[in-house]
C-alpha cells in the first residue's frame, strides 16, 4: 500500500503520514474534487496510460488506487 498512499501524498501535497492505508476520499485531508484529479493525472502519468471514467469514479480509497497499480 505505500505506492498508493505515496503517491495520493505527493498529488495532495500532504506528508504521507496524513494518507493512512485506510484512507479515503472522505478522510484523507486534501483528498478533495481538485485532489481527486491530481490524484488521477498523477496515477495515468505513473501507469503510462489514460483511465477511463468508470475507473476514476471508483478511486476513493488507498486501496482502489493500489489494486490499480498492480497489488501490495
Amino acid at each position: 500500500m505505500s505506492d498508493a498512499r505515496a503517491l495520493v501524498a505527493d498529488a495532495i501535497d500532504r506528508p504521507i503520514d496524513q494518507v493512512p492505508v485506510t484512507g479515503t476520499i472522505e478522510t484523507v485531508p486534501g483528498w478533495d474534487s481538485l485532489g481527486h484529479m491530481r490524484i488521477i493525472l498523477a496515477l495515468e502519468a505513473r501507469l503510462g496510460r489514460p483511465l477511463d471514467a468508470n475507473d476514476i469514479l471508483g478511486l476513493t480509497s488507498i486501496s482502489a488506487i493500489q489494486d490499480v497499480l498492480g497489488g501490495s
